[in-house]
């Protein structure tokens, strides 16, 4: 019996093939990886020859992972991990910060004056400028997942009491204010207004609970809200600093004797695996920067 091994090749081929499972198929993996569905399919083939393995089913009902192939792409990621490792980390020996840094965020931070990413990446630049940083902006879950996955290295988002996973370090960065909104307007009464919905939201349930609203249209994302509030006929949660800059494009007022709700942003590593140089120094910068923020 002939022993398979694992050449070069393979692990160029094995990345092609970590990228397609990430991006849940061959066509989703071409923007990222910059080759056609043709030359993909031909890499992941050549790496299942090799190692006598079929990694994923192609049909009519789309791409998925075989048994092997789940068991592969785990390791396989660890591997190409290690070795997207060893260059940062003996650059580190010698005082110099390299290697690639994936953070993610959620949207409308930047209008928030108690943020200071902008300026942490500023200084990462500057400091450290081998670092390879890219930016990402995605839904709460997203950010959670890619995390969990290792899909990103830190994700910048806000943390409700009892939102936190065991499995991750938060590092607390600054505050965010909330407001309950409506759009005062000649078409609409505010005491008939219902609260635009947005599923576990803990602000939402609350208002809901506490403060007499009836549940509106279910909604994702700040932009759908703040659409349904600009109706004039749904009230709606926002932040402070994304209402102020919506206050130049429609009447925009929080209702009166509600309350004002606070969130903590956070930056967000996964404690399973040990940062990189360049997610230290990152989010050194991060907690410099929000020295002395609420």
């Amino acid at each position: 019996m002939n022993k398979r091994t694992i050449t070069e090749r393979d692990l160029r081929f094995l990345h092609t093939f970590c990228a397609a499972a990430e991006a849940g198929g061959f066509a989703a993996a071409e923007g990222r990886l910059h080759m056609t569905k043709a030359t993909i399919s031909r890499q992941i083939k050549e790496v299942e020859e090799n190692l006598g393995v079929t990694l994923c089913s192609r049909g009519p009902q789309g791409f998925e992972l075989t048994e092997a192939g789940k068991t592969a792409l785990k390791y396989a990621k660890e591997a190409l991990d290690a070795l997207d490792r060893i260059v940062p980390q003996l650059d580190a020996m010698r005082g110099v910060i390299s290697g690639k840094l994936r953070i993610g965020i959620t949207d409308n931070l930047l209008g928030n004056p108690s943020a200071k990413i902008s300026q942490a990446l500023t200084r990462l630049k500057k400091e450290a400028p081998e670092v390879e940083f890219s930016l990402y902006t995605l839904t709460t879950h997203e950010l959670v997942e890619s995390l969990r996955t290792r899909r990103l290295d830190i994700i910048i988002k806000g943390i409700h009491p009892g939102q936190e996973i065991k499995s991750f370090n938060y590092t607390k960065l600054f505050g965010e204010k909330h407001f309950i909104c409506y759009s005062p307007q000649d078409n609409c009464e505010v005491s008939e207004m219902s609260l635009v919905f947005r599923e576990k939201h803990p602000f939402v349930e609350d208002a809901i609970a506490n403060y007499g609203f009836k549940v509106g249209p279910v909604v994702s994302g700040m932009e759908s809200v703040a659409t349904l509030i600009s109706t004039g006929l749904f009230a709606g949660i926002l932040p402070e600093q994304y209402s102020a800059m919506l206050s130049s494009v429609f009447p925009l007022e929080q209702i009166p004797d509600t309350p004002e709700y606070n969130v903590n942003h956070f930056a967000v590593t996964n404690a399973d695996y040990p940062l990189t140089p360049a997610s230290e120094a990152f989010v050194k910068l991060l907690i410099e920067e929000h020295q002395g923020v609420e």
